[in-house]
């Protein structure tokens, strides 16, 4: 067997992988794990510090970035001549899967729908001291469309956990998701936007 034929005949496994797990059976028990998976975070965290018209779109208060970063000795040079950094207050961003995709379901355009959103929490953002509004994500084209800067996080057991995890969310919640998770991505990336960039650019 030569070295292209190898090539040719290994591709198909990861997309056959996540092909067989979107079956119904398999494919609704990932659903009740992500939304488990999601209460327990939000009860940990209690109540949002904001929360978008249709909460599609959650925020939480972390005092220090580098709680919930896996990179937060290096500053981080954003638009507006923002640089966060490791004990920079921030807003966690969580994106309410199911809640998003059943909007989306009704024939809803996703750009308009989230940046409809991001104008619902522009009120409340304003006059906060948070530094950034930051987050992970694997749909690094999309985010960036709104404006985030993107850095890669180093490799490791959590950069990996997280792209699977956050691969299954698509597969659980997207209509399209088998076929979406099954796409070659990159691994997940940090995303932020400073709060001024934000507020200015959704006002």
């Amino acid at each position: 067997m030569t070295e292209r034929t190898h090539e040719l005949g290994q591709a198909p496994r990861k997309p056959i992988f996540w092909r067989l797990i979107a079956f119904a059976p398999v494919r609704a028990a990932i659903v009740v794990v992500c939304r488990y998976m999601s209460w327990r975070v939000e009860r940990q965290r209690g109540r949002p510090a904001a929360e978008t018209a249709l909460g599609v779109v959650r925020l939480w208060r972390i005092e220090r970035f580098r709680d919930v970063s896996l990179l937060p000795e290096e500053p981080w040079p954003l638009l507006e001549g923002v640089v966060l950094r490791g004990d920079d207050p921030v807003l966690d961003v969580h994106i309410v899967g199911d809640k998003l995709f059943a909007l989306l379901s009704t024939g809803r355009r996703w750009r308009p729908l989230i940046a409809e959103e991001f104008r619902s929490l522009v009120p409340q953002l304003e006059g906060r001291d948070e530094v950034a509004l930051v987050g992970s994500t694997i749909l690094a084209r999309q985010v960036a469309e709104f404006g985030a800067s993107l850095r890669p996080l180093p490799p490791g057991l959590h950069r990996s956990w997280d792209t699977f995890y956050r691969k299954l969310i698509l597969l659980a919640f997207h209509p399209g998701g088998a076929d979406r998770a099954a796409l070659e991505s990159p691994p997940v990336l940090e995303a932020a936007i400073a709060r001024l960039d934000f507020c200015r650019r959704f006002r």
